[in-house]
């Protein structure tokens, strides 16, 4: 056995004598002190209160004996412990995170003047890692204008198994945050956006309001009053995405708030307004 190959043990918050006294007892199944110090290399002045805390946690027996004994719970008794451990873990930061969000957010302001923050994420990858996950902390408002290019790079995200969708979709209800998208589209996508919306019909119940219209090549999300995402494509590129930059600025998300807002009075409200007659030069003109 390898030391890397219990690192998971990392997450509970043991420390490296804890792992080891653990992994000792698993190999004897019965043991005292003074053996798992010697089988383990833990010193004297450890292996007591590490048992101490193995066995408060339910991970080990001990029998209170002059020497003490412990003996070692089955494997799938073990694991399932942590799981549950870990789970109590998550769910008490969940609980302190609102107060620690109250404070970080009241936290007063003491820079003046305008202060643009520029950050570049490379690859559809890092964009919604990096950039697009950042709309998972709203406290107020999202507006989003998406095209094809963005519901490739979601897709790509929640195969591999991190569903962006899901996070600021929790968010957004739990904060009742005003979400409104426009999705932009031609005649030769409007299959694969409505191929979109079925697969993610979960994750877009939150919306506040959707729109369609007519690809404009420059999508964006602002957030709140200050934060912009700005995603770059080019046909050039394989998978389209290759960048895109996270700029704080309040005057460029006023800019492109007004223009989302001229855009949504003239865009659709259903796509059933979509004719896809092969004889319609494109649905850009319908708009």
């Amino acid at each position: 056995m390898k030391w890397q190959d219990i690192e998971l043990l990392d997450e509970i918050g043991f420390s490296a004598y804890e792992k080891k006294a653990l992994v000792t007892l698993t190999m004897f199944g019965v043991a005292d002190a003074a053996t798992l110090c010697r089988e383990g290399e833990i010193p004297t002045s450890k292996i007591y209160r590490a048992m101490e805390k193995l066995g408060h946690l339910g991970l080990v027996n001990i029998q209170p004996t002059r020497p003490k004994l412990y003996a070692a719970l089955p494997a799938d008794v073990v694991v399932d412990r942590l799981i549950e451990l870990a789970r109590e873990k998550a769910e008490q930061f969940a609980g302190h995170a609102k107060h620690l969000r109250s404070v970080l957010s009241g936290l007063p302001g003491r820079l003046r003047g305008r202060q643009t923050f520029v950050d570049l994420a490379l690859g559809a990858e890092s964009h919604i890692k990096r950039h697009l996950i950042r709309l998972a902390a709203a406290t107020s408002r999202i507006l989003s204008y998406v095209e094809q290019g963005d519901l490739t790079a979601i897709d790509q995200a929640t195969a591999s198994r991190f569903p962006v969708l899901r996070r600021i979709a929790r968010n957004a209800v739990e904060r009742q945050v005003d979400h409104r998208v426009i999705f932009g589209f031609t005649h030769r996508t409007a299959p694969r956006l409505m191929e979109f919306l079925r697969d993610h019909k979960a994750n877009v119940g939150h919306l506040t309001g959707i729109r369609y219209s007519g690809e404009l090549g420059h999508p964006f999300h602002v957030m709140d009053d200050d934060l912009v995402i700005l995603p770059l494509d080019h046909p050039f590129v394989p998978e389209g995405r290759f960048a895109s930059l996270l700029v704080r600025d309040k005057d460029l998300a006023q800019s492109l708030t007004d223009g989302f807002e001229t855009l949504w009075r003239k865009a659709m409200r259903n796509l059933r307004e979509i004719d896809f007659h092969p004889g319609i030069s494109g649905v850009k003109d319908q708009t």
